[in-house]
């Protein structure tokens, strides 16, 4: 059987569409807005604060943004641990796009 060739763009295929709805879930511009105009990795408290967001949905949010590659997170070996994240280099490369959406809402308004 030959294998089915979709004529669907690549964002309404399967992997596309998984990206784009990872992007509306709640916070998740929030959280890559916020990493994108820190120049320097933070600590998970840090992103709870300045975001306004709960433990538990912040924990969520990057491990879905590490599983898609874009954030990094490292872990220090001190006691108690200390763990910083930042936006992985495929990360910083939405920054182009989202300021495009930005702006493109922004100018709607």
């Amino acid at each position: 059987m030959l294998p089915h060739i979709s004529n669907e763009p690549v964002c309404l295929q399967e992997k596309g569409r998984n990206f784009i709805d990872m992007l509306g879930r709640a916070h998740v511009l929030d959280l890559l807005y916020f990493m994108l105009t820190t120049e320097k990795p933070v600590r998970f408290n840090e992103i709870k604060r300045q975001i306004g967001i709960t433990a538990t949905t912040l924990s969520k949010r990057l491990e879905e943004l590490q599983a898609q590659n874009l954030v990094d997170r490292e872990v220090f070996p001190e006691v108690p641990a200390r763990v910083e994240y930042s936006l992985s280099s495929e990360g910083k490369t939405l920054a182009p796009v989202l300021e495009s959406i930005f702006s493109w809402v922004e100018k709607r308004n």
